[in-house]
């Protein structure tokens, strides 16, 4: 399993790391924390993790008949 830092998650999603960090403070994307202690704790994301936060975010697709106004 490999785990990405913070600026790596947020490259992998495109967007930065304070939003990731937003993210996280939200409980909008699932994380592991490591470390001991509150100054030595840093937190890391899976890929997994990264696709099912974008799974959960997806907007689905209108079909061409909903999208139709006559």
């Amino acid at each position: 399993m490999q785990l990405l830092n913070i600026e790596e998650a947020a490259e992998n999603l495109r967007t930065s790391p304070v939003t990731i960090r937003r993210m996280v403070k939200a409980g909008a994307i699932s994380y592991r924390r490591m470390g001991t202690g509150s100054k030595n704790m840093r937190i890391f994301f899976t890929l997994e993790d990264l696709a099912a936060y974008l799974e959960a975010a997806a907007v689905p697709a209108k079909s061409a008949k909903e999208g139709r106004h006559d």
